[in-house]
C-alpha cells in the first residue's frame, strides 16, 4: 500500500474512532486479499478504492423462510453491512442501521436482513402482487454471478415479504437525463424463489431463499461473484443505503459491486422444469350488428406445455408447445389519434421474456411481440466463458408486418404462416467491453426477411461508453404486399446503423446519438417504424446534488438538439430543447422541457418555428397516496388534414391506498387539437384500476377503460364520424404460488358507440364478452 493510500485509510479510521469512541469489533472474513466485517471495516476498505470482499460459507443446518433469522443455519453466515447512504447523500454514513447475512447450502442461496428504523410506524409496506413494491420499504440483492460486470439478477423483498425480481443489463444506455445510477433494468423477468418479511418493534426483517437452478452462474468461480445489497428507505426523500460505495464518476454500477467468495453449489445437467397449462373460455359476440342479440360462442380448451432444462449452470434450453399467451394483464390504454407511427406495447409473455436481454441491441431488430400467435418454439440462452449466446426459433400461425416509412408506418398481413429464427452472439472484450453479432430471419409463403450485422460496446474510461451497430437486411415480399402497399418487387436490400457516445461524471453528462436507416431496410421481427431516415441528437446535462434534509435532492439543467432528414435532404423534424428538473421533499419531482424553433416536414410542406412545452410533476408525500400530472402544450401538425394546429394534452393520475391491502388508481388523458381557434378533435381516455390483495399470492382486480373521441367533421378534408366511444372492463381473480404455478379466473367485456357526421347515433353497447380460466403448474423434479 502506498503512502497516500495508507494516509487516507489512517485519516478515515481516526475519524471513525473520534466519532464513535471505539473502533468496535472487526469480524474479519477472509477474502482473496480483502477484508470485511463491520461498518467501520467497510468504510476503511472503501477508502482504498477497491472492491470490498466477503467470504461466504456453506451451511448444513436447515433454514426456514419465515422472516425470523433464528435458524441454526444463520450461525456462520457472513455479515454484510450497509454503511453508506448513496442517494441523495454521497457515500455518507447511513442514518439508520442495516445488517444483512449471506449463506448457502448445496441447492440454495440465502439472504437475511435486519433493517432497523427509528419510527417503525412510518414504514411503507403494503400487500401487493409481486414486482409491485416500487416505493415500498425494501431490500434488494443484486447478483453478478459471472462477475463480468455486464449483467446481473436482482431479488427484492419488501418489509412484508413481497417479491421483486429483474435483470440488469449494464451495457444499456439507461435514461440520459437520470445520471449514472439510472441502469437499464427489466422487471419482466421472473424467477421461482421464496421470501418472507415482517415488521418488528425496531424496524423490519426480511429473509429469502434463491434456488441455484433459478440463476445462471459459472460452474467454477475463481474470481468470486459480484454482489451488493441496497435498502430503500422512502420517507421525505427516497433514500438508498448500500453495501458498496458509489463513485458517481463511474457509470458502471456493477464494476463497483462487492465481491463474494466461497459460493459453490447447484446441480448441473439436472435442472428440469415442466409447466403444463390449460386455458378455457367462452366469448359471446354480437356478430351481426350492435342492435342484434349475442351469439353464444363455443367453449374452448387449449392445452400447452413449457419446458426448461438447465443443460449446465450457465446454459439453459426453453421449449414450448401450443403455448398459452393469453393476456391476463390488460395493456395500458393509449390514445391513437393524430398519430402517424405504430404504438409500442411491451412484451408480457413468459416464454419470450426469459433471457430477453440477450437479444437486445441498439437497433431494435428483435421484438418478440411481432410473433403474434405462435404454435411452438425453442430458445437456448447462456454464457460459456467469455461468450454469451442466444438462439430462438418460433412458428407463428400468422404473419403480421409493420411497414416503415419516412412519414408514417403501416400494419399489413401477409398470407400464411411465418417462421422466425434469431441467433445472437456476444463476446466479452477486456473488463467491461463486448463485440457481438446478430442474425434475425423471418420466412413465410413467398416471403422472407433476413437481417444480419455486428455491434460493439466499448468503455475506454469509467465515465465514457461508446456503442454502435451495423445491420443489413434482404427482403422479398409476397405479391399481395407489393401491390397493396407499393413495396419493391423481388428481393431488395438495405442497411441500418446506430452509434451512441455517452460521457458521465458526477456533475456532467454528455450524450450523442447518430442513426441511419435506408428506405429499403426492413426488420420485420423487430420494431422499426421509420425507414429512409438519417439523423441524430446531442444533449448536455449539468447536475447539482442536494440532500434529503435540504430544499432539493437533485437539480438538473439540460440543453439539447436533434435533427432527422430523409435521403432527399428534407428535414423531417428537428430543433432544440432545454430541460429543468427538480427533485425535492415529499418525493416531489418537477420537469419542464421547452422544445424550441422546431421544424417538421409533412406531406410536401415544411413547417418552421414550432414550439412546444412538455411537463411532468409527481409527488409521493406519504405511502397512502401519490399523484402526478404530465402533458404538453404548443404547435402540432394536424396530420389528417396536413396543416398546422395547436395541441393541448393533460394527463393527471392519482393512486390511493386504503389500508395495507387495497389500492385504487385513476388515470385520465385529455388531448385536443385546434385550428383557427376551432377545435378539430378532443380525445379522452380514462382508466380506473382497483385491487384488493388477500395476500402477496392472491388478489382480485377490476379494470375499467373508457375512451371517447369527438371530431368536427366540418374541419376535416375527408368524411369522419362525429364521435366514437369505447368501453373495456375486466374483473380478475388471481392466485400465484409462484410466477408459473398460477390460477386465473376472469371476465372481460368491451363495448363501442358511434355518432356519424349526420348525427345518427349508435349508443354505447357491449359488443363482446369473455369468460376465461387458466391453470398452470411448474413441476420441478
Amino acid at each position: 500500500m502506498g503512502r497516500e493510500r495508507l494516509l487516507r485509510c489512517s485519516i478515515l479510521l481516526l475519524v471513525g474512532l473520534v466519532g464513535t469512541g471505539a473502533l468496535g469489533r472487526l469480524d474479519a472474513q477472509v477474502g482473496n486479499g480483502g477484508v470485511v466485517g463491520s461498518e467501520q471495516a467497510a468504510l476503511v476498505a472503501a477508502a482504498d478504492g477497491g472492491r470490498i470482499e466477503f467470504a461466504a460459507s456453506r451451511t448444513s443446518d436447515p433454514i426456514v423462510i419465515d422472516g425470523r433469522l433464528d435458524d441454526a443455519g444463520w450461525a456462520n453466515a457472513v455479515e454484510i453491512p450497509l454503511p453508506w447512504e448513496v442517494n441523495p447523500a454521497e457515500n455518507e454514513r447511513a442514518r439508520v442501521h442495516t445488517t444483512c447475512m449471506l449463506t448457502h447450502d448445496a441447492d440454495r442461496l440465502y439472504l437475511g436482513c435486519v433493517a432497523e428504523d427509528p419510527d417503525p410506524s412510518s414504514i411503507r409496506a403494503y400487500v401487493v402482487d409481486r414486482d409491485g413494491i416500487d416505493g415500498h420499504d425494501r431490500v434488494v440483492l443484486t447478483l453478478d454471478p459471472f462477475n463480468d460486470q455486464r449483467r446481473a439478477f436482482q431479488f427484492g423483498i419488501s418489509a412484508l415479504g413481497v417479491q421483486y425480481d429483474a435483470v440488469m443489463a449494464q451495457q444499456g444506455a439507461g435514461n440520459p437525463n437520470e445520471g449514472p445510477d439510472a441502469q437499464p433494468v427489466d422487471p419482466s423477468w421472473d424467477a421461482i424463489w421464496s421470501s418472507a418479511g415482517q415488521i418488528t418493534d425496531d424496524g423490519y426483517v426480511v429473509e429469502a431463499s434463491i434456488p441455484f437452478r433459478s440463476l445462471r452462474f459459472p460452474e467454477q468461480s475463481v474470481d468470486g461473484w459480484g454482489a451488493f445489497v441496497t435498502r430503500w428507505w422512502p420517507r421525505r426523500a427516497n433514500v438508498e443505503f448500500r453495501s458498496a460505495a458509489w463513485d458517481r464518476d463511474n457509470s458502471c454500477l456493477l464494476c463497483q459491486a462487492n465481491l463474494v467468495f466461497g459460493i459453490d453449489g447447484g446441480t448441473t445437467g439436472a435442472n428440469v422444469q415442466l409447466t403444463p397449462t390449460i386455458t378455457g373460455g367462452r366469448t359471446d359476440l354480437r356478430s351481426n350488428g350492435l342492435d342484434q342479440p349475442f351469439v353464444t360462442g363455443d367453449l374452448t380448451r387449449e392445452l400447452g406445455v413449457d419446458g426448461q432444462w438447465g443443460i449446465t449452470s450457465d446454459l439453459t434450453l426453453n421449449v414450448t408447445g401450443n403455448p398459452d399467451f393469453s393476456q391476463v394483464e390488460a395493456d395500458v390504454a393509449q390514445i391513437d389519434v393524430n398519430n402517424r407511427f405504430a404504438l409500442f406495447f411491451p412484451e408480457r409473455r413468459p416464454f419470450f421474456m426469459e433471457g430477453a436481454d440477450f437479444f437486445g441491441t441498439p437497433v431494435q431488430a428483435v421484438f418478440t411481440r411481432s410473433i403474434v400467435s405462435p404454435r411452438g418454439g425453442a430458445k437456448l440462452t447462456g454464457k460459456l466463458g467469455a461468450n454469451a449466446v442466444g438462439v430462438l426459433v418460433a412458428e407463428d400461425r400468422s404473419n403480421g408486418l409493420l411497414i416503415p416509412g419516412t412519414q408514417f408506418s403501416r400494419a399489413a398481413e401477409a398470407p400464411g404462416r411465418a417462421l422466425t429464427s434469431i441467433a445472437r452472439f456476444r463476446r466479452d472484450v477486456g473488463s467491461t467491453s463486448t463485440i457481438g453479432a446478430l442474425f434475425v430471419g423471418r420466412e413465410g409463403d413467398d416471403y422472407y426477411n433476413r437481417v444480419a450485422g455486428f455491434d460493439a460496446f466499448y468503455r475506454p474510461l469509467p465515465s465514457l461508453t461508446i456503442q454502435g451497430q451495423l445491420l443489413r437486411s434482404t427482403t422479398a415480399y409476397p405479391q399481395s404486399i407489393v401491390d397493396g402497399y407499393d413495396q419493391p418487387d423481388g428481393a431488395f436490400q438495405g442497411n441500418a446503423g446506430a452509434f451512441n457516445a455517452r460521457w458521465t461524471t458526477r456533475n456532467w453528462l454528455v450524450n450523442a446519438d447518430l442513426r441511419q436507416t435506408d428506405a429499403d431496410f426492413r426488420a420485420d421481427a423487430g420494431f422499426l417504424t421509420m425507414a429512409g431516415v438519417r439523423g441524430g441528437n446531442a444533449n448536455l446535462t449539468r447536475r447539482w446534488w442536494g440532500g434529503s434534509d435540504q430544499w432539493f435532492t437533485q437539480l438538473r439543467a439540460v440543453i439539447g438538439t436533434w435533427r432527422n432528414q430523409d435521403f432527399e435532404g428534407n428535414q423531417l423534424n428537428g430543433g432544440m430543447w432545454v430541460g429543468l428538473m427538480y427533485d425535492g421533499p415529499g418525493q416531489l419531482s418537477v420537469g419542464l422541457w421547452p422544445n424550441l424553433f422546431m421544424r417538421e416536414f409533412f406531406a410536401g410542406e415544411t413547417y418552421d418555428g414550432l414550439n412546444q412545452l412538455f411537463f411532468d410533476v409527481r409527488a409521493a408525500p406519504s405511502g397512502t397516496w401519490s399523484a402526478g400530472l404530465n402533458g404538453n402544450v404548443g404547435d402540432a401538425i394536424d396530420f389528417a388534414n396536413a396543416r398546422l394546429g395547436f395541441e393541448r394534452r393533460f394527463a393527471p393520475e392519482v393512486s390511493v391506498r386504503l389500508g395495507r391491502n387495497t389500492e385504487a388508481g385513476l388515470q385520465h388523458t385529455w388531448q385536443t387539437l385546434t385550428f383557427g381557434g376551432e377545435r378539430v378533435f378532443a380525445a379522452n381516455l380514462s382508466q380506473l384500476r382497483a385491487v384488493y390483495n388477500f395476500s402477496p399470492r392472491s388478489y382480485v382486480r377490476a379494470i375499467v377503460q373508457y375512451r371517447r373521441t369527438t371530431r368536427n367533421p366540418a374541419l376535416y378534408d375527408s368524411p369522419v364520424d362525429r364521435q366514437s366511444e369505447g368501453l373495456f372492463g375486466q374483473l380478475l381473480y388471481a392466485y400465484k404460488l409462484n410466477p408459473q404455478t398460477v390460477f386465473f379466473l376472469g371476465y372481460a367485456q368491451d363495448g363501442t358507440g358511434l355518432e356519424d357526421a349526420t348525427r345518427v347515433r349508435t349508443p354505447l353497447t357491449v359488443r363482446g364478452r369473455t369468460l376465461f380460466v387458466k391453470l398452470g403448474y411448474a413441476w420441478r423434479p
